[in-house]
């Protein structure tokens, strides 16, 4: 079981009449840019952390394989839990961004500051998120705060050129030096 879990690997027992009989391991396949989102965070001084539901070395096997450290890490949580961990980091000051595919995910979606769905999402988790990414793809979150970072910063530019241009054009307007029209 432990050599499995390490694996990262989730341990079932296979018993007949009370006699265990074998293990079976099984596990959610690591998405194949998951190391590379995790790095692209990183990169940009974006703390991630994993919150599952999976046991503690199943977690940290997961965790070592995508470079999410074991402090980082939160496991063994139940689906109705996972909101209660986003808002436990939430009330330590952070701001969260929640990256979730499934009805378990939802309340915490909801919860977070951004909740992302992802991937073939269920409807649930489309309409606790506030963005929903349609393709599978780990980096496509990466892509989002990009997006997001570069939208804000065009809204602070548009804001700094309108109000530099009002306040410039109106008190020319107010003294007859320009046509209002021209002002508004």
């Amino acid at each position: 079981i432990k050599n499995l879990e390490r694996a990262g690997k989730t341990a079932m027992l296979i018993a007949s009449n009370g006699e265990i009989k074998g293990i079976i391991g099984s596990a959610d396949t690591i998405k194949e840019n998951s190391k590379n989102a995790v790095e692209e965070l990183k990169n940009n001084k974006i703390d991630v952390m994993m919150i599952t539901g999976d046991n503690k070395r199943t977690a940290e096997a997961v965790g070592k394989k995508v470079g999410i450290k074991s402090k980082d890490i939160r496991s063994e949580v139940l689906p109705e839990d996972k909101s209660d961990a986003i808002e436990s980091i939430q009330n330590e000051g952070n701001d969260v961004m929640m990256v979730g595919d499934g009805v378990n995910d939802a309340p915490a979606l909801a919860i977070a500051y951004v909740g992302t769905a992802i991937g073939s999402v269920t409807d649930v988790a489309i309409e606790a998120a506030d963005i929903t990414l349609m393709r599978d793809d780990p980096l496509d979150v990466v892509k989002s705060i990009r997006v997001s970072n570069a939208t804000l910063q065009k809204i602070k530019q548009n804001l700094v050129w309108a109000l530099g241009y009002n306040t410039l054009m109106i008190p020319l307007a107010s003294i007859g030096l320009l046509q209002p029209v021209l002002a508004a």
